[in-house]
């Protein structure tokens, strides 16, 4: 496999490919891929019910519709899950702690398809469409390369961590989108005109809107990137313009509206190791397996070692996704809570490395190319063996040997899951209090709060993440978690305090629900939780208890 290198400093843009006349009709090969992805984004979307972040952001959807404002509060319910800190009573209970674009996207699937899961669904797994098909975009119209830009889509439709994430009702899926939009006009003539140049800035003003953590890890890091890997790019008065527009329209209004600096005192150094540590390994199992990454190092050690960067187009915006990715990664250490949807919006760049070496590796060896495609799109095989065998992969104490933890036939398993069905535990939850609960009630529940929220109509839901229960509640029932929570602070939350206070034996009965209390049920933001088939027994059961008539 060869390697063309130029010296250190600016070096000339190479011309874009001419436009081919077979590329302004319609590619059949592209029109597959779209097809494929559509069918498992969409496929059976309402299959599971909202879990607790999704319902979060359902309930504030629904507040929308009624007053065309996030309210947190609908006369009779709370929507929190960090103690009430997400906005001002005094204040009308306007939501304050993050973005509202998921929002007000859901609220318009709930406006068109009704109030449930798979109408509030549609307009995310839209945008992880669009990502498909903007990646092929972004590909073949800067690299003139069609195969390397099927290679890139196809790879993004059968990741499974992304079709996870693109069926989710929360910004992962918009988020992905609008880093693609951003790049595409970078890699656009923005320097000399005008409409790339907005294009950038409605880029990171939508990416700010839709998740902030997004934007600070991605627009700070993809500048850096860029002028290591593209200095030649950079027209210093346009870019001058561009983040001062975006500093004082998008972020100053952004920081006031949503308080981000109520937030800035979760930080905490001592988490850094263990959060670059997990996200190293987040990376390698179900982004770029580490054999790719270590051949990557590699290829591009004279870059690091002497700045060299390569003269092919698409191999010099292979270089600046690998950076830009290390980058992010080292920003995102420092934030204290780590989650792998932090750094989802990163797939689609990952799967331009993995096409780009397929296609450079067609080049020297058919067969092994072929091969090589394969383990890539077929199984996990290169993600978690190595990773196993050296001791270094991060698998949960709840992992199943049919996860993505496991070697694996990724696509596999989530059609099955499709095509099957999965009994959720949201599932079980909502469907047992729509049929017992009544209006007027209260339920006290340790977690899965929201889902019921969203799904019952006249019933008081408490508990959860919201904080201390009111004093003086005598639920009708209590729905007691098998994960005992603890706060930010480390102590345990209002919930459990208040149903370790009751006296289940004289005041209430419980009631047999022969069903898995599994933690979160239709978590799809992290691979390392999804379960694609039901575990078998023993799990402990749900554990429900309804109020005894005449309880003191």
């Amino acid at each position: 496999m060869t390697h063309t290198s130029t010296p250190a400093g600016p070096v000339p843009a190479a011309p874009p490919a001419a436009p081919e006349a077979a590329g302004r009709r319609l590619d059949w090969g592209l029109a597959a891929v779209l097809v494929l992805a559509a069918f498992l984004l969409f496929y059976n979307l309402g299959q599971r019910p909202f879990w607790q972040d999704e319902a979060e952001t359902a309930c504030l959807a629904k507040n929308v519709l009624v007053h065309g404002l996030p309210y947190s509060f609908d006369g009779l319910n709370v929507v929190s899950q960090e103690e009430e800190r997400e906005f001002d009573k005094v204040g009308g209970y306007l939501w304050r702690w993050s973005p509202w674009m998921q929002i007000y996207l859901q609220a318009a699937g709930f406006a068109v398809g009704g109030l449930d899961a798979a109408a509030g669904r549609v307009p995310f797994a839209l945008a992880a469409l669009v990502a498909v098909y903007w990646l092929y975009r972004l590909t073949r119209r800067h690299f003139g390369d069609r195969d390397l830009a099927l290679l890139a889509a196809i790879l993004l439709t059968t990741c499974v961590p992304f079709l996870l994430i693109g069926r989710q009702a929360r910004y992962y899926a918009p988020g992905t989108l609008f880093v693609l939009w951003t790049l595409d006009a970078f890699l656009s003539d923005w320097q000399r005109k005008t409409l790339p140049l907005l294009a950038m800035f409605a880029g990171m003003a939508l990416l700010f809107h839709a998740n902030y953590l997004l934007f600070l890890s991605f627009a700070p890091t993809a500048l850096a990137a860029a002028f290591l890997v593209y200095p030649e790019k950079f027209h210093w008065k346009r870019l001058g313009w561009l983040v001062a527009a975006t500093i004082a329209l998008v972020m100053v209004p952004g920081i006031l509206l949503y308080r981000i600096g109520s937030q800035s005192g979760m930080f905490d150094v001592l988490l850094v190791p263990e959060n670059l540590m997990l996200y190293f390994a987040d990376l390698c199992m179900f982004c770029l397996p580490l054999p790719v990454s270590v051949y990557l190092v590699w290829r591009w050690r004279r870059f690091a070692l002497r700045g060299e960067r390569p003269a092919d187009p698409a191999e010099r915006f292979a270089l600046f996704a690998a950076v830009l990715i290390v980058f992010s990664l080292l920003f995102l250490g420092l934030v204290p809570q780590r989650f792998f949807r932090y750094i989802a919006h990163l797939l689609p760049l990952c799967a331009f490395l993995l096409a780009f070496c397929v296609r450079r590796l067609w080049n020297f060896s058919r067969l092994s190319a072929v091969l090589l495609f394969f383990l890539l799109a077929a199984t996990n095989w290169l993600a978690v063996y190595p990773m196993e065998r050296l001791k270094i992969v991060n698998r949960p104490w709840q992992n199943d040997f049919r996860m993505l933890t496991s070697n694996n036939f990724p696509l596999k398993l989530f059609v099955t899951e499709l095509v099957c069905g999965y009994p959720d535990v949201n599932a079980a939850i909502v469907g047992f209090f729509t049929a017992n609960a009544k209006p007027g009630q209260t339920i006290v529940a340790e977690y899965g709060d929201l889902p019921l929220q969203f799904a019952l109509s006249g019933v008081r839901v408490l508990g959860g993440l919201q904080g201390p229960v009111p004093e003086g509640v005598k639920p009708d029932w209590v729905l007691r978690r098998r994960v005992v929570r603890v706060n930010r602070d480390r102590f345990l939350f209002g919930t459990r305090e208040f149903t370790d206070s009751l006296n289940f034996e004289r005041d209430y009965e419980r009631v047999p629900v022969p069903f898995p209390d599994e933690t979160f049920g239709n978590r799809t933001d992290d691979p390392n939780h999804h379960y694609f088939i039901a575990v078998e027994p023993p799990q402990k059961d749900l554990e429900i208890w309804r109020r005894r008539e005449g309880a003191s």
